[in-house]
């Protein structure tokens, strides 16, 4: 498989000082998965509230 810029590595040093190293693939994965984790958290709220939240996802099934 051809690297691309996806392969390309990161280096740097958060706010605490500490240095971390990570394909740009790896950074992107939570970047997504964190959307997701809010939109759970709204959806319980509302539930527990008697609210039934619409269907937010883009493939509806």
């Amino acid at each position: 498989m051809p690297n691309t810029d996806l392969d390309k590595i990161i280096s740097y040093t958060n706010s605490k000082g500490r240095e971390f190293t990570y394909s740009v693939w790896d950074m992107l994965i939570p970047v997504a998965l964190h959307g997701q984790y809010h939109r759970g958290q709204i959806i319980s709220r509302l539930r527990a509230v008697g609210i039934e939240p619409v269907n937010v996802d883009f493939i509806h099934l």
